[in-house]
């Protein structure tokens, strides 16, 4: 059976001095990135994931962190693992050839 890939985008809104530890927690996380941040307490993360359910426990995990006021699930992608790398590859070869 073919893995997959998830990807899924969170914003979450927090106590702007909880900025900080907060996106430190999350890089901690593999899989996790951030993405954006605003100084008056909002964050962007995006997360790749093999299931839904890694999904569901970071955001309970996140929802949990103190200072975090809510966590809010924008997107969610399914995609083949074999794909994405198939593609990747395709990317490599069409900027080789430039």
């Amino acid at each position: 059976m073919n893995a997959q890939v998830h990807i899924s985008s969170l914003v979450v809104q927090l106590q702007p001095e909880r900025i900080a530890d907060i996106r430190h927690h999350c890089q901690a996380h593999s899989g996790v990135e951030v993405h954006a941040t605003d100084p008056r307490g909002k964050m962007v993360l995006v997360l790749e994931t093999p299931g839904q359910q890694e999904i569901v426990e970071f955001i309970d995990w996140l929802q949990q962190e103190k200072g975090v006021l809510s966590v809010s699930l924008v997107y969610h992608h399914v995609e083949s693992a074999d794909e994405l790398d198939r593609e990747m590859e395709e990317m490599s070869y069409d900027a080789d050839a430039t």
